[in-house]
């Protein structure tokens, strides 16, 4: 079993883009997911680990990017997109102490679900890399912009559907966090 980096987690899943990443190699990532595979789960909104696997892995190496709304210094509202061709949103930076990896987790697409929704593919490997899960808690939600992009299948979203429990859970938990600012 082939594993790559997808180009969008490898853009946003380095240190200073303001999201999770792992410090350590891509050989000792790669070598961490095939020790754990076994393990692996569904997916959010995913119905089997053929499509979109889940991957705990040992937390270390692993740097969250979450900073609690009450130790954020000089919050900024921050014009962003995902990538080019999606659509715009307010991303809320801050300054401030992050908190601690506990969790970490990998989601891997597997080569088909990548083209699906006008997707696709940046390496010939069977599975993709696509978003580094460093976090202080165990099953931290899904991100409830991507969850509606996903919902909706806007570009970029792969299609699923959630719960509005699932969707409540999440609002929740994201209005407690804001993202360290980008370098």
């Amino acid at each position: 079993m082939k594993i790559a980096w997808s180009k969008f987690g490898r853009d946003r899943h380095t240190k200073g883009k303001g999201y999770s990443y792992f410090t350590g190699s891509d050989n000792c990532l790669f070598a961490l997911i095939h020790a754990n595979w076994g393990h692996r789960v569904a997916g959010q909104g995913s119905e089997n680990v053929d499509d979109v696997c889940v991957v705990a892995i040992p937390p270390v190496e692993f740097i969250t990017t979450k900073i609690r709304v009450e130790d954020a210094e000089n919050i900024i509202a921050k014009l962003t997109r995902r990538q080019p061709h999606e659509s715009p949103y307010i991303k809320l930076e801050a300054d401030g102490p992050t908190v601690p990896c506990k969790f970490a987790k990998v989601v891997l697409y597997s080569a088909n679900e990548l083209l699906k929704n006008d997707g696709e593919r940046s390496s010939d490997a069977d599975w993709e890399i696509v978003c580094i899960i460093a976090s202080d808690v165990e099953n931290e939600p899904m991100h409830p912009l991507a969850m509606a992009r996903n919902q909706l299948e806007m570009p970029g979203g792969t299609p699923r559907s959630y719960t509005a429990e699932e969707y409540a859970q999440a609002i929740w938990y994201w209005s407690q966090f804001v993202s360290k600012r980008a370098e």
